[in-house]
């Protein structure tokens, strides 16, 4: 049975994180771009397991729309990238209609089809996300009043969060 080890990408995705947090603040204090780069009202981590051709990726979000929502078009689209090549055969095994075991951050393993892959993944992003928030990698990033996270798989609609009812309930950043 293929296996994706998700240990092996928290660290990947909190480098990502920090690494684009910089890079951000770096362009909010330049006087040459800091004008296109104001607070920010929305962090999303967006995923695609694709197919069996493409390689799965994670991509970074920043939106500094005022009052901005999960609208699928930020200010700053794809502002970091993460292919996740090691996730390929996973995605390829569930097309061919197998199971796969996914290993999640705390040692657990879970069996998955195609839709609980998807939905196991985008589990793990909000869980990594989270925890980022709550070391407080967002810290130091110029934030609006009010600024939220989100998790969405947009090729496939397969995962979001939060419901769009429960916005600024769990997903505020601090």
């Amino acid at each position: 049975m293929v296996t994706i080890d998700l240990r092996k990408d928290v660290a990947d995705v909190h480098e990502m994180l920090a690494d684009a947090v910089r890079r951000y603040i770096a362009k909010h204090k330049a006087p040459a771009t800091a004008k296109k780069h104001p607070a920010v009202s929305r962090i999303d981590l967006t995923f695609s397991l694709g197919d069996s051709e493409s390689t799965p990726w994670v991509y970074l979000q920043f939106d500094t729309k005022p009052g901005s929502a999960p609208d699928g078009d930020p200010t700053h689209r794809d502002f970091a990238k993460m292919p996740r090549k090691a996730w390929l055969p996973a995605v390829q095994a569930v097309c061919e209609e197998e199971n796969v075991s996914v290993v999640k951050p705390d040692g657990k393993s879970r069996k998955c089809d195609g839709g609980t892959l998807t939905e196991t993944i985008g589990n793990f992003l909000v869980e990594t996300l989270l925890e980022a928030r709550d070391k407080g990698v967002f810290g130091a990033l110029p934030k609006a009043d009010r600024c939220e996270l989100g998790v969405e798989d947009p090729t496939t609609g397969g995962f979001g969060w939060p419901n769009y009812v429960d916005r600024g309930k769990k997903n505020l950043v601090k």
